[in-house]
């Protein structure tokens, strides 16, 4: 049961509520003020926060993505040993118009000493085992 409160239509009984009166709208005025400010805050206080969070997601991205910039800068460091040793693999296997097949092979030794060892599969061999 919330009753309604009587002070405020209840006379002064004190001398000089016209006073009393003046101090308590000032009052009034300087607690609306401070409600107003408090709110301000509370809406700072609330942005900042959103902010913050926003932020760290920003942050937790951008190691995500410096860890993908990583993996692509250790494929493209690979790339040239895959152009040198297809270049490698065309040059054996593909012979120059007007050359003898046995003059376009080069000593692979010579060149691949500081490439890994290629495992070469006979193709004729695995279509001769597979019919």
């Amino acid at each position: 049961m919330n009753r309604q409160s009587t002070l405020s239509s209840r006379p002064s009984t004190f001398g000089g509520s016209s006073r009393n009166a003046s101090s308590s709208q000032a009052v009034m005025a300087r607690v609306l003020e401070k409600r107003q400010e408090w709110e301000a805050i509370a809406a700072l206080d609330e942005t900042t926060t959103e902010i913050v969070q926003t932020l760290e997601a920003l942050a937790a991205q951008s190691d995500l993505i410096a860890d993908g910039g990583k993996a692509i800068a250790s494929v493209m460091a690979n790339w040239p040993n895959v152009l040198r040793i297809i270049g490698l693999f065309g040059k054996e296997r593909v012979p120059t118009t007007g050359e003898d097949e046995t003059e376009t092979r080069t000593d692979p030794s010579a060149e691949t000493e500081s490439l890994p060892r290629l495992v070469r599969i006979p193709m004729d061999g695995l279509a001769q085992g597979t019919s």
